[in-house]
């Protein structure tokens, strides 16, 4: 049977879980890049418009996400 110290560690980790993910597509206060800070290629003019403030193309930023797992 989980005690309190658990039961709050495990509602820490939610509620810091909940915080990333509604920041995680928060509109930028900066504007979008051409070019992919990781390799250098051209971001699509979709994704930036989809996305202000992206700083990635979409190859980048599924292995950027894929490492954090």
């Amino acid at each position: 049977m989980p005690d309190e110290i658990d039961r709050d560690q495990e509602f820490n980790e939610q509620r810091l879980e909940d915080m990333i993910e509604q920041n995680r597509f928060k509109i930028g206060s900066t504007p979008s890049l051409f070019n992919c800070r990781v390799c250098g290629k051209p971001i699509p003019e979709k994704r930036r418009q989809a996305l202000p403030g992206i700083t990635t193309c979409t190859d980048c930023q599924k292995k950027l996400e894929h490492c954090k797992r």
